[in-house]
């Protein structure tokens, strides 16, 4: 595995939005090179799980309107309440912590099935299924974001992402699991951060979704 997790090795580096960009390229590209590493980056083992879970938001959100011109970011690996960190030109840092509800069975399954045949069939289900999946997850995006609250986070900002596109007509057409809604719940939410920042990763492109980033507080 060793080779495989080398492809990371200059994981945590400082990096402008385009060199973000361009070293994400190249990483999906080595993952594209290499099944091997294709199928742990799929299971988040090592820095895959970093990869994922830290730098791709970062990333995102160099591309926002609300990252600084002229400013670096880099992903903090270890044990520490914060992420990423923005390097001002003028010096200066700024530190976000980067936070998701993540459905750890269901993860593991699609990378299973992904690793095994290269397809995800999820079972069909009917509209009201769909509308207690999506309730369930808010439900629980809720709970992290009320976990995170009960933190100290006064030297950093909150960067909170998810995923709707999966339930993308539930998410349009019912009001309490609606991103309406969610934001108001964080809108709500007394957290001891800087600031409060959504991504909904609704399956468009990085620039896009990037664009969209939702500054709440």
């Amino acid at each position: 595995m060793e080779e495989q997790f080398s492809i990371l090795k200059d994981l945590s580096e400082y990096r402008t939005p385009t060199e973000m960009k361009s070293y994400f390229e190249e990483v999906i590209q080595a993952l594209k090179d290499d099944r091997m590493a294709l199928e742990i980056s799929r299971l988040r083992i090592g820095k895959f799980k970093e990869f994922q879970e830290e730098f791709v938001p970062a990333y995102v959100f160099s591309l926002s309107p609300y990252f600084p011109k002229g400013a670096k970011a880099k992903i903090i690996i270890g044990d520490q309440n914060y992420d990423f960190v923005i390097l001002h030109p003028n010096g200066t840092e700024e530190k976000f912590e980067v936070s998701s509800y993540i459905n750890g069975i269901r993860e593991v399954e699609i990378a299973e099935a992904l690793n095994d045949t290269g397809v995800w069939n999820p079972r069909l289900k009917s509209y009201e299924q769909l509308k207690e999946q999506a309730a369930a997850y808010i439900k629980e995006t809720k709970k992290n974001m009320l976990k995170k609250s009960k933190k100290d986070y006064t030297h950093a900002s909150l960067l909170f992402s998810v995923s709707t596109y999966e339930l993308a007509a539930i998410f349009h057409n019912e009001f309490d699991t609606s991103l309406q809604d969610l934001v108001r719940f964080l809108y709500d939410t007394p957290f001891k951060a800087k600031h409060v920042y959504l991504i909904v990763q609704n399956g468009d492109d990085i620039p896009t979704v990037a664009s969209n980033i939702i500054k709440v507080k």
